[in-house]
This record gives C-alpha cells, structure tokens and sequence, in this order.
C-alpha cells in the first residue's frame, strides 16, 4: 500500500470536528490517494482533486497547496505507475476532492455505493458545492455499484460508514507485514473525531456519522487493526512515513 500525496488546503475546523467553534478556527488538511498492488493489478482508494477545482479554492480562501503534481496521475508516477496499471477504483464517496482525478483512468472499474451515487447526481443544497458532477457523469465510466459492505479483493472489504454522505464507504485492508488497517476517509477527518466520538461537522446526517465512528472502534478492536483518519494532516506528515510502501 503506497498513500499519495494529493496536495493540501486550509478547512474551518468547525467543518471537521461537530459542534467545534473554539481553539483553532482553520486547519491545513492532507488529501490522500491510495494505491495497492494485487494479484489483479493496482487498486487506487479515492483519486484526489480535478485540476480545475484548484481556482475556486484560491477563491475560497483556502490557500491550496494542489499543482500538478498532487494529480494521481503525476503521483503514481512517482512510484513508476502509468494510469493503465490502475484496474480497480474504490471511492470512498463522490466529494471532488475524492472522485476528482476519475477522468484519468477510464479502462477502470470503479465501485461506489449507489445511495452515493444517486445523492451526488442531486445534493441537497447544503452539500452541493462538495459535488462536481463533471468528476463523475462521464459516459465511459465502468460503473461497480455496490449496496452496503463488500469484499472487493481479498484483502480490500469495503465498510459502509456514511451520515457524512448517504454512501460514504471506508475501507478494511489488509496487509502481508502491517496486518489490518482501516482507512476512515471523511467519516473521521481527525484523530479527534475518533478519540471524542464526535462526527464532522460538515454531515448529511449527523447520528448516522457517529454510528459509522462507533463502527470503526468496534472493527479496531475486533481486528486490531491500525486506524488511519482522513484527513489530519499532521498523521500524514508526521506520524506516518509516507514516502515508503506498507507491507
């Protein structure tokens, strides 16, 4: 498992952590993109930010750090990949920073939820902004929907963890060397959203987010798994050594 540096942005911490208006009111967030080796080729977990959505960040306020080379496909380049060795895409949910690189892999398959497929096509307004249905209309797209936990590949069973949006899905991996891991995507943004059993603030149903939180601990504990969050960005440049694969 390699995790794939998709670039980074200032969010209202309020947006990550339920309820949260005091201490820190913004924080730099990470954007990863995973990739896994398989006996069925790469697998990518999320696909990272289009291009284009870069300017309507600086326009936000939320001083990206996003260029060319937070692209998926410039990351996996990185690790000597062409977007041809990429068979399968997991989205964890169709937010664009999440689904925003799927128009470089168009010979993939890519599973989502279908309650998150139907939803993106037609937010409620308090969500919309999150969707670019350019990421994910395009006709050529080799649709895996899926409704509820799956296994994808052994090794790669999906968890639906949604309330952050209506089929946000996580992901149980696991490796030869490092055992299990969960990967939390925006069901858990922080460390925080973890330890204080709060969901994130920016949900399409709040109780449902903190069920999928509770879940996660209960797999934690069953697993022994690793627990990566979803976006902290100190996890992935400090805690965590993400220039080498895990094994």
């Amino acid at each position: 498992m390699f995790v794939l540096d998709g670039g980074s942005f200032q969010y209202e911490t309020a947006m990550m952590v339920f309820g949260k208006v005091d201490g820190e009111t913004h924080q730099r967030v990470f954007t990863p993109i995973y990739a896994f080796e398989t006996e069925e080729g790469w697998v990518l977990y999320d696909t990272g930010w289009p291009p284009e959505a870069v300017p309507m960040l600086v326009e936000l306020g939320m001083d990206p750090k996003i260029g060319e080379e937070n692209s998926a496909v410039e990351q996996l380049k990185k690790i000597g990949l062409a977007p041809s060795a990429v068979t399968k895409i997991i989205l964890s949910h169709l937010h664009v920073d999440h689904a925003g690189g799927l128009q470089f892999f168009p010979d993939a398959q890519v599973y989502v939820q279908k309650d998150e497929l139907a939803y993106a096509l037609y937010p409620n307004s308090f969500q919309a902004l999150a969707y670019f249905r350019e990421t994910f209309t395009a006709p050529d797209i080799k649709w895996e929907v899926m409704d509820g936990d799956g296994v994808i590949l052994p090794g790669l069973t999906t968890i639906l963890a949604n309330g952050h949006t209506p089929g946000l899905q996580g992901l149980v991996v696991e490796l030869p060397k490092s055992g299990f891991i969960l990967l939390c995507a925006d069901a858990c943004y922080l460390r925080e959203n973890y330890e204080l059993d709060l969901p994130p603030g920016n949900v399409w149903n709040p109780v449902l987010a903190q069920y999928a939180l509770k879940r996660y601990k209960a797999l934690q504990a069953l697993l022994g798994a690793r627990f990566f969050p979803g976006h902290e960005y100190d996890f992935f440049t400090k805690e965590i050594d993400i220039t080498q694969p895990f094994e």
